[in-house]
């Protein structure tokens, strides 16, 4: 995962059709210890440098030529629904600022502007930016993962993304927020990646399993959690990952917890992951129907599966086994 974005690694562009006004907003970035900025003089020649190369903040001014800077703003997140946009203008109405923020401008602020105001709004934009960039180091980092485990095992290909799908639902039914929400999503995703840890021989083999090679597999919960500890945004998810496959009659592992002590994000993907197994071809069976598997996780319940859990998974089965197409 890449570190922060710093301030003087922002790709700053700057479009506005008055000269003195483009050196003005250079000048007070230079003063500040910000970046220098390059500088056009039009809305089309600010997109034609939006399609060409990766910027973090677009200045534009809102009456250009050529190409207005509301319809700059609008072509501009179209290419790059990631950058971050100041728009300044002579016409300070609220509506106007209204409108701007609604076609994607991160701020807004009126001609003739006071510096400091300035640079607090490009403060915003920065802001942004670095979480952006935050946000793309930490799908990076689970998605190299994800390429690292599937290329282990071919037959978890997509199982990561529809048991991360299925648990953000049924967690979602179960009362979680959106931030435990968050954290139940990575740790759905991540919950095999200590298979990466394991021969694939034996994750692909198509005979029963010797005791050895068993507990061989029965490590992977514990490996997943050494890998994911270390990396800040995926330590809340830990505890989840390490004991999905505990049960809920304690005859579970890594630790043997039962009921209540196993954490509810655990319980909410073994139910799903479960579901999944089933369902999909492995090396030593092909795919199981739907209903056997409904049944199975019914049957489980109150044994190897938290009977709240189970019970709304099958009341709300349409609802959660909708699969759509989404990138990790």
């Amino acid at each position: 995962m890449e570190g922060p974005l710093n301030i003087d690694e922002l790709k700053i562009l700057v479009a506005d059709d008055d000269p003195g006004a483009r050196e003005l907003v250079s000048a007070i970035l230079s003063a500040d210890g910000w970046p220098e900025p390059v500088l056009v003089e039009d809305g089309e020649k600010a997109l034609e440098a939006i399609r060409s190369h990766h910027w973090d903040i677009l200045v534009t001014d809102l009456d250009m030529p050529r190409m207005r800077g509301d319809d700059l703003v609008r072509n501009a997140i179209e290419e790059d629904p990631d950058l971050s946009i100041v728009v300044t203008t002579g016409d300070g109405t609220v509506q106007n600022a209204v409108d701007l923020m609604q076609s994607g401008a991160t701020d807004f602020i009126a001609k003739p502007y006071d510096v400091d105001d300035f640079i607090a709004s490009m403060q915003r934009a920065r802001l942004r930016a670095m979480n952006v960039h935050e946000i793309r180091g930490m799908r990076d980092t689970v998605e190299a993962l994800l390429v690292a485990l599937e290329s282990k095992d071919r037959y978890l290909n997509g199982h990561s993304v529809r048991v991360r799908d299925m648990a953000t639902k049924l967690g979602s039914l179960a009362g979680l927020d959106r931030g435990q929400l968050r954290t139940l999503g990575y740790a759905a995703l991540l919950h095999d990646v200590g298979k990466i840890g394991i021969h694939e021989d034996i994750l692909n083999k198509s005979d029963k399993l010797t005791d050895e090679e068993y507990k061989q597999i029965q490590k992977h919960p514990e490996i997943s959690a050494e890998i994911i500890s270390p990396v800040p945004f995926l330590n809340p998810s830990v505890k989840a990952v390490l004991h999905h496959h505990e049960r809920w009659d304690g005859q579970g592992y890594p630790e043997g917890l039962s009921g209540e002590q196993i954490p509810l994000m655990a319980r909410i993907i073994a139910v799903v992951d479960a579901f999944d197994a089933m369902t999909s071809d492995r090396s030593y069976r092909s795919a199981l129907p739907h209903s056997v598997a409904l049944q199975a996780i019914q049957s489980g319940k109150g044994i190897q599966f938290d009977p709240r859990i189970a019970d709304l998974f099958e009341k709300h089965k349409d609802e959660i086994l909708v699969r759509e197409e989404v990138t990790p």
